[in-house]
């Protein structure tokens, strides 16, 4: 299985991030912070789950490949600040969320921690990256397909559990330590 974090550049072209399984939190575990650390700042990301091997994936047919949809979190260092490969090699630096059946109106409405709401219109990117991600690396049933132009910045302090919701779902939830 491998976690893939897609962004498209203003030409157009993907940038691939690969998220290796130590990095993945699963399982309700907490996220430990360092003992200096009293907050940690994150970016949420819509993400899915595709359910069948697959290479050369048409756009046509992407939809056809995925069948859960979640919410990320993939700890940054600061607000504001992009994820480098360092960032993405730590233990416990993105967090899954639980999986849910894909909205079928492709607008997603998440709600964050403090109460604020983002609407994320995901028709056809998620197919996009798909075709994109296919023609260099073959899909296996499980792998996680995240968009990191459809993300928001979060940050929590220490002994909080934040919790964000995708359509009214509580999805993404977990205790920092």
């Amino acid at each position: 299985m491998k976690t893939l974090i897609v962004r498209f550049a203003p030409d157009g072209k993907p940038q691939l991030r690969q998220v290796p399984d130590s990095a993945l939190l699963t399982g309700g575990r907490p996220l430990f912070l360092g003992e200096n650390d009293t907050e940690a700042t994150f970016t949420v990301m819509p993400a899915v789950r595709i359910s069948r091997l697959g290479l050369a994936i048409s756009r046509r047919f992407a939809a056809r490949y995925y069948d859960a949809a979640t919410l990320v979190a993939l700890r940054i260092p600061a607000v504001g600040a992009t994820p480098s490969e360092t960032d993405l090699v730590a233990d416990s630096a993105l967090t899954v969320g639980a999986w849910m059946p894909v909205p079928e109106d492709r607008i997603w409405n998440i709600e964050c921690p403090d109460g604020t709401a983002t609407r994320w219109q995901v028709a056809d990117n998620f197919e996009r990256a798909i075709e994109a991600v296919s023609e260099r690396s073959t899909f296996k049933t499980g792998d996680i397909l995240a968009l990191a132009d459809f993300s928001t910045c979060f940050t929590a302090p220490r002994d909080s559990r934040p919790e964000w919701a995708l359509n009214s779902a509580t999805t993404l939830h977990f205790k920092i330590k």
